[in-house]
C-alpha cells in the first residue's frame, strides 16, 4: 500500500458546485478555512488506513501549540516518494495541482467524478433515496420540485425547509411557513436558475446525526459508526459528541418511540450505497439524520432517516478517529469536538482551563486547540474539550 498524502481540503463541495473544473481557484473563505484548520489529520487519521505511515500536507505555517514533535514529522515538507493523494473530498484542480507539486501519480484523484455519482453531490439523492428504498411518511421524508405549485401543495401540509440542490454547511436554506408575493418570485428565480429545489418538512428536531460509512476496495459498505453533532439556528456545523460510536448508536435506539426505525434506516442505507454508489466510488461517505418530535407530541419521538449524504471524510468521520485516538479509554467526562469562528474562539478560549494530556496525547481534561491559536492570522479553530 503507497503511503497516504491526507489533504485537509474543507469546503471542496463548492468546487463541485462550480463543476469541478481542471482550473479552480476556491472562494475566500475556503482558502481561510483550510489555511487554519489543515493540520487536523495531525492528531487523528482514518480508522482505516494501515500503518503508522502518512504524511499531511500544509496549506499554511499555523500550528497548535500541543502538537509534538512525533505528530509534526508527518507534515510533507518536500519529498514524499511514491505517495498516494488522499484528499478528505473529491477537488480535481487541487488533486492535479498537489500531484504535479509533488510529483504524484494523480491516478482517479485526478479525474472527473462519474456522472452517476452526480445526485450524491446535488442533493438530488435524498430525493432519489426516499423514491426508491424507503417508504417513510412525508413528516420523515423530502421531496425535489421543479414548480412552485409543488411547493405550495405541500406547504399544506405544514411548515417546509426549502435548500438549493447545491450547498452544505447552512448555506442556501429558507424557513417557510407560507408563500407571499416576494418569497414566491425569489424561489421562481431560483427554480429558473437550479431547475430544481430540495423541500423537506420542517420538524421539532431533537438531535442531529451522521451515519458515517467506508466503501472499500473491493466495494463493500463498511458501517462505521453513528455520531451526535450539534448545528446552529442557520444549520451551520458547531460541534460533534466523542463518545463510542455504540454508546451513541444505543442512545438513540433507545429514545425512538419505534426503536426499528433505526435498523430499518441503517440498512436502506447500506442497500442504496451498495447499489447507487459503491460501483463508482471508493472512500468514506457520511449520511445525515435526525430524530424529532412526532406533530409536536413530545413523548413522541420519530427518525427523519436521511437528510442528505456527503461523499467525503465528514466532521462525523473525524470526530470518531479523535475519539479512537485522543480520549482516554474509560473515561467518564464527556468530550466534543468543534470549530469556531475567530471571534467565537476567542470568547471560548478565555474562559477554558488548559488542557492535561496524558502520556500518549490523550486529553484528560480542558479545552486542547487542535489549530493555531494566533487568532489575529486564522479565521477558525478547532478543537478537543472536556466537560466533567
Amino acid at each position: 500500500m503507497r503511503t497516504p498524502l491526507l489533504v485537509c481540503n474543507i469546503g471542496h463541495e463548492v468546487a463541485l458546485e462550480a463543476g469541478d473544473p481542471l482550473h479552480y481557484t476556491p472562494p475566500r473563505l475556503i482558502r481561510q478555512m483550510r489555511y487554519a484548520l489543515w493540520s487536523l489529520p495531525l492528531w487523528a487519521v482514518p480508522a482505516w488506513l494501515e500503518g503508522d505511515s502518512w504524511w499531511v500536507h500544509p496549506f499554511s505555517e499555523s500550528l497548535s501549540p500541543y502538537l509534538t514533535d512525533r505528530e509534526l514529522s508527518h507534515i510533507a515538507k518536500g519529498d514524499v516518494g511514491d505517495s498516494e493523494l488522499t484528499l478528505w473530498g473529491h477537488e480535481r484542480s487541487l488533486a492535479h495541482n498537489l500531484a504535479k507539486q509533488y510529483g504524484l501519480s494523480g491516478g482517479e484523484t485526478c479525474s472527473e467524478l462519474p456522472q452517476e455519482l452526480k445526485p450524491c453531490w446535488t442533493r438530488a439523492a435524498s430525493a432519489r433515496f426516499f423514491a426508491s428504498y424507503s417508504s417513510v411518511p412525508w413528516r420523515s421524508r423530502v421531496a425535489m420540485i421543479t414548480q412552485i405549485e409543488e411547493l405550495a401543495k405541500l406547504l399544506t401540509l405544514g411548515a417546509c425547509l426549502v435548500k438549493l440542490p447545491y450547498s452544505s454547511s447552512g448555506r442556501g436554506l429558507w424557513r417557510i411557513n407560507r408563500l407571499d408575493r416576494q418569497l414566491e418570485e425569489t424561489l421562481r428565480k431560483l427554480l429558473r436558475r437550479h431547475r430544481t429545489l430540495l423541500v423537506e418538512p420542517l420538524l421539532d428536531k431533537l438531535q442531529d446525526y451522521g451515519a458515517e460509512y467506508y466503501i472499500d476496495e473491493a466495494g463493500a459498505v463498511q458501517f462505521v459508526g453513528l455520531c451526535a453533532f450539534e448545528t446552529d439556528d442557520q444549520g451551520r456545523y458547531l460541534e460533534s459528541l466523542c463518545q463510542a460510536p455504540e454508546e451513541t448508536l444505543q442512545r438513540l435506539t433507545d429514545s425512538l418511540s419505534d426503536p426499528n426505525e433505526l435498523t430499518q434506516a441503517l440498512a436502506q442505507h447500506r442497500a442504496y450505497l451498495s447499489r447507487e454508489v459503491a460501483p463508482y466510488y471508493r472512500g468514506p461517505v457520511g449520511i445525515d439524520l435526525l430524530s424529532y418530535c412526532s406533530d409536536g407530541v413530545s413523548n413522541h419521538i420519530a427518525l427523519h432517516p436521511w437528510v442528505e449524504i456527503n461523499l467525503r471524510y465528514t466532521m462525523g468521520h473525524y470526530a470518531l478517529d479523535l475519539y479512537r485516538k485522543r480520549i482516554p479509554q474509560g473515561s467518564l467526562a464527556q468530550y466534543r469536538f468543534g470549530i469556531l469562528s475567530a471571534q467565537r474562539a476567542k470568547a471560548l478560549l478565555s474562559t477554558a482551563d488548559a488542557p492535561t494530556l496524558d502520556d500518549a496525547g490523550r486529553l484528560r481534561s480542558g479545552l486542547l486547540p487542535l489549530t493555531g491559536t494566533d487568532l489575529t492570522g486564522v479565521s477558525h479553530l478547532a478543537y478537543l474539550r472536556s466537560l466533567c
